[in-house]
C-alpha cells in the first residue's frame, strides 16, 4: 500500500489515560507511513494537571460523551479511518465503528460490549478500593501502584510500571459503572449487534491480562459476524501499547495490515 493511499489512523486510549499514553503505537504507525492521531477523551490528563473543576466534570462524564468525542474526530477526516483502541478505547472503537464507516478496526486488550460477561475476580481486584467509593457513579476512580502492578502491567518491568503510575489520571465513576453493568445485560448503551461490524477486525490480547482477560477477547471475537482475527500474545499483560511486549504487538498489527485484503467500498464498518 503506497503512503499516499494509506487511510488515516485514529487511536483511542483507555481508562486513566490520555493521548500521550499511546505514544509508542502512534509512532509505530507514523514510521510505517500512516497519518496517525491519538484522541484525548474529555477531561483526561495526568492527575497533577487536574483542577477541582475538571475533576467534577469528569465525574459526570458518560460513555456516550466519549463516543460523541470520537465520532466528531472521525467526521473531520477525509476518509474512513483505521480505528485503534486500547482497553476502554477498544470498546469505544467498536461503538464508533458500529455507527460510521471505518476502514479497519484494531482492538488491543479491549473491553467488551454489553452482554459479554467480563467480570472476574482479577478484574475486581485490579479495580480495588475504587469499588468502595459510594456512590461510585458520582465519583472518580484512580490507579494505585498496587493496582498497576497486579492488573495493568503485571508482566512489565518496574520501570514501565512506574511510568504508568506517573502519567495515569482519573476516570469517571459513572463510566466505570456503565462498563461493569454492561457486562451483565444487553439493555445498555454499550450493546452492539453482531452484524454491525463489517470491516476487517483484528483483536490482540495477552494471556496474562487480568483486567480484560484473554477469555473475554475470545468472546469478543466470537460475538461478531465479520469473523475478527484474534492474536494471543503469550505471557503478555494488559499493557499491549508499550513496554516489553510491544515489539510483538507491533509486528502482529502491521503483518495483518499488509496481508489482510482491503475492504471493498461497501464493506466498511458502519
Amino acid at each position: 500500500m503506497k503512503a499516499d493511499t494509506k487511510p488515516p489512523v485514529l487511536l483511542i486510549h483507555g481508562m486513566w489515560s490520555d493521548a500521550n499514553t499511546l505514544h509508542e503505537v502512534t509512532s509505530a504507525f507514523e514510521e510505517s507511513g500512516y497519518t496517525a492521531q491519538a484522541v484525548t477523551l474529555p477531561y483526561h490528563c495526568p492527575r497533577a494537571r487536574h483542577t477541582a473543576t475538571s475533576r467534577n466534570a469528569l465525574a459526570a462524564t458518560r460513555l456516550q460523551d466519549y463516543v460523541a468525542c470520537v465520532l466528531e474526530q472521525v467526521q473531520q477526516l477525509d476518509a474512513p479511518p483505521i480505528l485503534v483502541g486500547h482497553s476502554m478505547g477498544g470498546l469505544i472503537a467498536q461503538l464508533v465503528a458500529a455507527r460510521v464507516p471505518c476502514e479497519r478496526l484494531i482492538l488491543l486488550s479491549s473491553a467488551a460490549p454489553a452482554g459479554i460477561n467480563s467480570i472476574r475476580w482479577s478484574v475486581l481486584k485490579t479495580l480495588g478500593r475504587n469499588l468502595f467509593h459510594f456512590p461510585l457513579w458520582k465519583r472518580l476512580t484512580a490507579l494505585s501502584k498496587a493496582n498497576i502492578r497486579y492488573g495493568i502491567a503485571n508482566a512489565q518491568p518496574p520501570s514501565i510500571q512506574e511510568e504508568i503510575e506517573a502519567t495515569s489520571g482519573y476516570e469517571s465513576g459513572f463510566v466505570t459503572v456503565q462498563m461493569t453493568l454492561g457486562s451483565l445485560t444487553r439493555q445498555v448503551f454499550s450493546r452492539i449487534e453482531p452484524e454491525k461490524l463489517a470491516c476487517p477486525t483484528l483483536i490482540i490480547g495477552g494471556t496474562e491480562d487480568r483486567i480484560t482477560p484473554i477469555k473475554v477477547q475470545r468472546r469478543i471475537a466470537k460475538h461478531y459476524r465479520n469473523q475478527p482475527e484474534l492474536i494471543e500474545i503469550p505471557g503478555c499483560c494488559h499493557w499491549t501499547i508499550g513496554g516489553a511486549f510491544f515489539p510483538e504487538v507491533r509486528k502482529a498489527m502491521f503483518y495483518w495490515l499488509a496481508t489482510k485484503p482491503a475492504p471493498s467500498p461497501h464493506g466498511h464498518c458502519r
